[in-house]
């Protein structure tokens, strides 16, 4: 993709108080490059195949899975469920959510103690075969998988974390460690699962196509600390190495309520867009530094904020970037996970 420098994500202009000005807006050119863009990489997308050039002759290919799964973390109420649907209304270009969705992405205030209390997942798009005057063409499925949103940054919760990101919860499952049973400690996660958590919740099996292939971590980019303290920086930092360990060298980190960050700008100005753009820049690069994170990694990305989709070209544009770059992940996490083809010598 052109990396050119395109304005921040826009806020939700419904929710910007009486007296605040409206930002300066795009150019023509500009507008219609971003217009280009969103088509480009939702046509991308749409067509995505998992590892689409298979080119070694050694390795094995047919382990892989016909879709990619990409999974949600964050505290609780920093946007997780409402990053999911922003994804599906931009990715489809539609205005509402299906039902048989909507039920699925649960979205609360942040007055509320609690959003997503299961492990659900939301297909964003469907494994598709169709005939072409080249043959017939595959397309594989992009699923994301909604988390409980962690509250006490505990040895629990990462506990109930690291068994997720094992691929080892079946979907819409109530994530909670047995009352009596202690948690195991960051580095024993992955032993004796059916002693910490309830039998019922659990897969029998866990493979490639269970795991997640992309890890995204989501916080409310309007606080004044990203994360929320020292005990949940260090929560975070723990749960980024474990996930190094597995194998997801590049976890993505997604700040959203940008809304809330503009209304302290006035944005009426060249120097105002400016401001924010600077203002949004010391926020990623404090995250960076406590995370221990490459900047690249990190995006501020703005959710539409009801139930239905009234088309925003900037915010469609930023979502659809990191989803291009999620399945840019998955991608580079499965390659990693290929092995050469056995073969039998002949006696």
């Amino acid at each position: 993709m052109d990396r050119r420098k395109f304005p921040s994500p826009p806020a939700d202009r419904r929710r910007k108080s009486a007296q605040s000005r409206p930002p300066v807006p795009l150019s023509t050119a500009m507008t219609e490059m971003m217009i280009k863009q969103v088509q480009e990489l939702r046509a991308s997308l749409l067509a995505y195949r998992v590892i689409a050039n298979r080119l070694s002759t050694t390795l094995d290919y047919d382990v892989l899975p016909n879709h990619i799964n990409i999974l949600l973390f964050g505290p609780s109420g920093s946007g997780k469920s409402s990053l999911i649907r922003t994804f599906y209304l931009g990715l489809h270009n539609i205005s509402q959510l299906p039902s048989d969705v909507s039920q699925k992405i649960v979205v609360k205030g942040t007055d509320r103690n609690e959003g997503t209390t299961r492990f659900s997942s939301i297909v964003l798009k469907a494994e598709t075969q169709e005939r072409t005057e080249k043959g017939e063409r595959t397309t594989s499925g992009v699923i994301v998988h909604d988390t409980r949103g962690q509250i006490w940054m505990d040895s629990k919760e990462a506990a109930q974390l690291g068994m997720v990101l094992q691929g080892k919860v079946k979907d819409m499952s109530l994530v909670e460690q047995r009352n009596h049973r202690y948690a195991y400690m960051l580095w024993e996660f992955w032993r004796k699962d059916h002693d910490l958590f309830p039998q019922e919740i659990l897969k029998t099996r866990s493979g490639l196509s269970e795991k997640p292939h992309c890890l995204i971590f989501v916080f409310d980019g309007s606080l004044e600390e990203i994360p929320n303290g020292p005990e949940e920086v260090q929560f975070y930092r723990d749960i980024f190495q474990l996930a190094r360990d597995r194998g997801y060298y590049y976890p993505q980190v997604v700040l959203t309520r940008v809304d809330k960050v503009e209304e302290i700008v006035d944005r009426s100005s060249e120097e105002g867009e400016q401001r924010l753009r600077e203002l949004l820049d010391l926020k990623i690069e404090s995250v960076v530094m406590k995370l221990g994170i490459p900047r690249s990694s990190v995006h501020f990305v703005e959710n539409y904020h009801d139930g239905s989709r009234r088309q925003d070209l900037e915010v469609d544009f930023h979502a659809l970037r990191l989803l291009h770059e999620a399945v840019q992940q998955s991608d580079s996490y499965l390659q990693s996970q290929l092995r050469e083809k056995k073969t039998c010598e002949l006696q």
